[in-house]
């Protein structure tokens, strides 16, 4: 019941944030529309972390069994969908991304939904080394950091389509401009990557204290250190090549798609497909 519940908030807060962004395409110059600093814009940030409490409750409850580890594939995936809820909230307090909610709560929400309903195999993870945990955890920050940062390239893609339109329309007015969309991405992806950088370390030594070896070129390997590449070249685009726009996005979403192959490809064949 408590997850029932906690699914339909999502669905109205993701509503509400509809709401909101409707109310900047056919309003967009009125006075409400502008209090983005102002008690309107803290009530919706306030609603993704009440959202946020409620997942985490739930969470809690089934990703630790009996203080071991349940490493399922829907509590995998409901942890970092949950992550990226709160790397929203606290974005939302410092810049004007309050409108990104109308994506990240439907995340949230398939996140909530997964590990409730469709959870996959059960996988529990018994005396952890220290090195795993940080492993892990550094893991689901960098991935919650991307996956923000993926959902600025994709607004930003469609902005830039969008002005090159003869009718310029849709969320254009809600979405903050071009510039500001660019520096939020890049700022992302650059606190991603650092995190990346530390998780491909940290899973080196996890693996060496649990295999007794440094590395094992499985897919997970590869293609995080694919995405690790797709990302760097990015910035380093952006800093030597002028890197903007529709190409910065490209490189950002198409870097995201080969890092959730490397969290979630194979686990999604072999816990749900085959399974």
């Amino acid at each position: 019941m408590f997850v029932f519940v906690t699914l339909i908030l999502y669905l109205a807060g993701a509503l509400l944030f509809w709401r909101r962004v409707k109310g900047y395409q056919e309003h967009p110059n009125t006075s409400e529309n502008k209090k983005n600093k102002g008690l309107v814009r803290w009530v919706y940030i306030g609603i993704a972390m009440v959202l946020s409490v409620l997942h985490s409750i739930h969470l809690y409850s089934t990703l630790l069994v009996n203080g071991d580890i349940n490493l399922a594939l829907g509590n995998i995936f409901s942890l970092v969908c949950l992550m990226t809820m709160i790397m929203f909230w606290l974005g939302a307090l410092v810049r004007q991304i309050t409108n990104l909610g109308v994506i990240v709560l439907p995340i949230g929400f398939l996140g909530l939904f997964a590990s409730s309903y469709t959870p996959g195999t059960a996988l529990i993870l018994q005396g952890a080394p220290p090195s795993l945990w940080a492993h892990l955890t550094i893991a689901i920050l960098a991935f919650g950091f991307l996956c923000i940062a993926a959902v600025q390239a994709t607004l930003l893609f469609l902005q830039e389509k969008q002005l090159q339109s003869a009718n310029p329309g849709g969320f254009f007015p809600a979405l903050p401009a071009i510039q500001t969309m660019e520096q939020n991405m890049v700022q992302l992806t650059i606190l991603g990557v650092a995190l990346l950088t530390i998780n491909l370390v940290t899973g080196l030594l996890s693996s060496w204290q649990v295999h007794g070896k440094t590395i094992e070129l499985n897919h997970h390997i590869l293609l995080s250190i694919l995405a690790w590449f797709g990302f760097t070249t990015l910035l380093i685009g952006r800093k030597m090549f002028g890197w903007r726009g529709q190409i910065a996005a490209k490189w950002t979403l198409f870097a995201f798609f080969l890092l959730l192959l490397a969290y979630f490809g194979t686990r999604i064949v072999t816990s749900i497909i085959l399974a």
